[in-house]
Protein backbone atom coordinates (compact mmCIF):
# COMPACT_ATOMS: atom_id res chain seq x y z
CA UNK A 1 0.00 0.00 0.00
CA UNK A 2 1.52 3.28 -0.94
CA UNK A 3 1.59 6.30 1.33
CA UNK A 4 -0.85 8.62 -0.64
CA UNK A 5 -3.52 5.34 -0.12
CA UNK A 6 -3.15 5.06 3.86
CA UNK A 7 -2.86 9.17 4.30
CA UNK A 8 -6.35 8.61 2.41
CA UNK A 9 -7.17 5.92 5.42
CA UNK A 10 -6.41 8.06 7.76
CA UNK A 11 -8.35 10.99 6.77
CA UNK A 12 -10.70 8.74 5.88
CA UNK A 13 -11.44 7.23 9.46
CA UNK A 14 -10.77 10.81 11.02
CA UNK A 15 -13.77 12.25 8.91
CA UNK A 16 -15.78 8.83 10.15
CA UNK A 17 -15.00 9.60 13.39
CA UNK A 18 -15.78 13.65 13.08
CA UNK A 19 -19.58 11.95 11.74
CA UNK A 20 -20.10 9.99 14.68
CA UNK A 21 -19.36 12.12 16.80
CA UNK A 22 -21.38 15.02 14.77
CA UNK A 23 -24.44 12.46 14.88
CA UNK A 24 -24.05 11.45 18.83
CA UNK A 25 -24.27 15.16 19.66
CA UNK A 26 -27.63 16.17 17.11
CA UNK A 27 -29.14 12.75 17.49
CA UNK A 28 -32.12 14.04 19.46
CA UNK A 29 -32.75 10.40 20.98
CA UNK A 30 -29.39 10.79 22.83
CA UNK A 31 -29.71 14.73 23.19
CA UNK A 32 -33.40 13.35 25.53
CA UNK A 33 -31.57 11.02 27.50
CA UNK A 34 -28.55 13.93 27.74
CA UNK A 35 -31.11 15.63 29.36
CA UNK A 36 -33.04 13.59 31.48
CA UNK A 37 -29.97 12.38 33.07
CA UNK A 38 -28.69 16.01 33.79
CA UNK A 39 -32.11 16.80 35.38
CA UNK A 40 -32.29 13.49 37.29
CA UNK A 41 -28.44 14.38 38.64
CA UNK A 42 -29.75 17.94 39.55
CA UNK A 43 -32.95 16.75 41.41
CA UNK A 44 -30.74 14.14 43.23
CA UNK A 45 -28.02 16.16 44.22
CA UNK A 46 -30.74 18.92 45.61
CA UNK A 47 -34.50 18.41 45.25
CA UNK A 48 -35.81 22.00 46.86
CA UNK A 49 -35.47 23.99 43.53
CA UNK A 50 -37.85 21.20 41.68
CA UNK A 51 -39.97 21.15 44.36
CA UNK A 52 -40.25 24.88 44.39
CA UNK A 53 -40.85 25.10 41.20
CA UNK A 54 -43.76 22.12 41.17
CA UNK A 55 -45.68 24.17 43.96
CA UNK A 56 -45.10 27.44 42.54
CA UNK A 57 -46.79 25.59 38.97
CA UNK A 58 -49.59 24.09 41.15
CA UNK A 59 -50.04 27.23 42.21
CA UNK A 60 -50.48 29.02 38.92
CA UNK A 61 -52.52 26.03 37.59
CA UNK A 62 -54.95 26.25 40.73
CA UNK A 63 -55.01 30.23 40.24
CA UNK A 64 -56.17 30.14 36.92
CA UNK A 65 -58.52 27.57 37.69
CA UNK A 66 -60.05 29.53 40.28
CA UNK A 67 -60.11 33.40 38.80
CA UNK A 68 -62.13 31.01 35.85
CA UNK A 69 -65.22 29.84 37.94
CA UNK A 70 -64.70 33.25 39.80
CA UNK A 71 -65.57 35.17 36.95
CA UNK A 72 -68.15 33.14 35.60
Amino acid sequence: MSDAQREIDRKREEVRQHLDEIESRVNPRKVADRVIGRAQDSYNDDPTPWLAAAAGAAVLIVGGIVLAIVRR
